[in-house]
């Protein structure tokens, strides 16, 4: 069959138009989004389940670099969750660093990868365990007055598990602060891990995770001499006055929180009731009555109270009347 003569015309002419054009296509298709790559970081998989169970890794594994290649849209689009990343932790058979197969697959079909590796370092150590006691380290003390006078902690030791190479020289803590406590504390609290320089450790395992921590929180008990005050009360009778009250022992010592005998110079007794008190010495055995809180030695003083009397004015003398003078009698004359 014979073609028309339009479509075997110039062939030379028509396929170089075309190749023209293709490549015009191209370039404007690629100038708006031209190809592009970048390098992504991709999150080892390192469940200790999925190690034989003699073993377990010493470090934490690198994450690995994988260089991302397509047009620019889809390499910005691009999402590293894509990737499955599996290691064959079960080709490990003995301590030390060592390569392990690990295989990456691409779930985005819209860009590609480039340099995937075929293996990954790992550092592998025998799994243990040790018992390590735990502490309770105070952030900040009780108040002042007040001191930490037992601590009980449930369960210890606790049980480290991980590394061999990492369980030696280890020291469990528990952190408080008790800046502000004047009562007994009890509660769950964390368990950190330190390394002999004193490093925070995070990638051991603790069992239990929190302990219960019970702190006994008690006042600071002191003790310093006080006078003693006599208190009394009432009123004399009319026409009497005190001439004078004092205590034996003149000072005590008084026991008791430090807070609360910073201020007590002096201590007073129960009241004594001046009512009814005639003239003279009266002597009383009397309480002393510290606050709530404080105790005395001793705690009952001596008091003598001294009552006088006010002077009776004495009445002025009666003056005695003047004798009437008796008249002389008069003498009769002579006869």
């Amino acid at each position: 069959m014979r073609r028309p003569g339009f479509l075997t015309r110039n062939l030379r002419a028509k396929a170089l138009a075309s190749g023209i054009a293709l490549v015009t296509w191209i370039g404007v298709v690629y100038a708006g989004n031209p190809p592009e790559s970048r390098t992504v970081s991709v999150h080892v998989p390192q469940d200790p389940a999925s190690l034989p169970s003699r073993f377990v890794l010493a470090v934490p594994v690198d994450e690995i670099s994988v260089r991302v290649s397509g047009t620019r849209e889809h390499v910005n689009a691009f999402d590293v969750s894509s990737l499955a990343v599996s290691v064959d932790y079960h080709a490990i058979n003995r301590t030390g660093v060592q390569q392990v197969p690990v295989q990456i697959v691409n779930n985005d079909h819209d860009v590609s990868l480039d340099n995937v590796p075929s293996g990954v370092s790992v550092d592998v150590d025998v799994r243990d365990s040790v018992n390590v006691p735990v502490t309770v380290v105070l952030d900040a003390p009780p108040p002042s007055g007040y001191v930490i006078t037992a601590e009980k902690v449930d369960p210890n030791p606790i049980v480290v598990a991980g590394p061999r190479r990492k369980l030696s020289n280890l020291s469990a803590q528990v952190h408080l602060n008790m800046a502000n406590q004047k009562t007994n504390l009890q509660g769950d609290y964390k368990v950190f891990l330190f390394d002999r320089f004193g490093r925070k450790l995070g990638d051991l395992g603790v069992t239990p995770a929190e302990v219960r921590v019970s702190v006994t929180v008690s006042s600071v008990t002191t003790s310093r001499a006080s006078a003693v005050v006599p208190r009394v009360t009432g009123s004399l009778p009319s026409g009497h006055y005190l001439l004078g009250i004092s205590a034996s022992p003149l000072t005590v010592v008084l026991s008791g929180p430090q807070e609360l005998l910073n201020g007590l110079d002096s201590v007073s007794t129960a009241a004594i009731f001046l009512t009814g008190l005639s003239t003279g010495e009266h002597v009383f055995q009397v309480k002393l009555a510290p606050p709530a809180g404080v105790t005395a030695s001793p705690d009952t003083v001596t008091v003598t109270i001294m009552v006088g009397a006010l002077a009776t004015p004495t009445p002025a003398p009666t003056a005695a009347p003047t004798p009437t003078p008796t008249p002389t009698p008069t003498a009769s004359p002579s006869p």
